[in-house]
């Protein structure tokens, strides 16, 4: 949750070129396990292109699916998926998809999807990730404190605004003086201000909002918070 960002940048030719090498890793009954990838493999755009689900790839624990065979083509997928990977399809499922393609001698490819069809199942199947929004100088008290598993320290607490919903505010690390007064008896009055992160793409049900804490205002003294925010 301390992430205000999903996205994935890199340069595409070498994340394929990686993903195809995981592919192979992946999955040991593949006929093309321990084939060497080229150094200079092409890669082209493909799609739409129809084809039929051959087999499931799996993650190394082999408790996921990672990626859908067709034929000696693997089909990757970036975005998050509601439901994983498994969802987009079953082994004789015949699906359309576009995508970046690396090819090598050997005869393997890898597409880096961008669009897929099985059916009525589609992806991408959620919405790009939502931006974080301001959360403005909201009053109210501590529900109950977090701490981290490690060494005890405090790295949040439940917020009961004067007003509006309760959050989850994340204040990563404080001071020990601004600890102390999170910790008192009472429930500590203070106001918080940051950014109210969005929930999370595949939520089946609405969760406790979490704000990423910018600063504190406690007994009207305001405490910047570092790290992360």
């Amino acid at each position: 949750m301390k992430d205000l960002a999903m996205f994935r940048v890199g340069v595409v030719g070498a994340m394929l070129a990686a993903g195809t090498m995981t592919a192979l890793a992946d999955n040991p009954q593949h006929p093309l396990q321990g084939s060497e990838p080229d150094e200079n493999p092409s890669i082209t755009t493909v799609g739409p292109v129809k084809g039929t689900i051959t087999a499931l790839n799996y993650a190394a624990d082999g408790s996921t699916v990672n990626g859908l065979f067709i034929g000696d083509t693997i089909l990757t997928f970036e975005r998050p998926v509601c439901g994983g990977v498994g969802s987009l399809g079953k082994v004789d499922d015949s699906v359309t998809y576009s995508g970046s393609e690396v090819s090598f001698s050997s005869g393997f490819n890898s597409v880096r999807v961008t669009s897929y069809t099985d059916g009525s199942i589609t992806y991408p199947n959620t919405k790009p990730p939502a931006a974080p929004t301001a959360y403005a100088l909201t009053a109210g008290k501590i529900k109950a404190l977090n701490y981290d598993p490690r060494d005890g320290a405090i790295n949040g607490f439940f917020f009961t605004p004067t007003t509006g919903t309760e959050v989850f505010v994340d204040i990563d690390r404080v001071s020990s003086t601004v600890a102390g007064l999170l910790a008192g008896a009472a429930p500590v009055a203070l106001s918080v201000t940051g950014a109210l992160l969005p929930p999370p793409l595949c939520a089946k049900t609405a969760p406790i909002g979490v704000v990423v804490a910018s600063s504190l205002t406690i007994g009207g003294t305001v405490y910047p918070l570092g790290g992360h925010h």
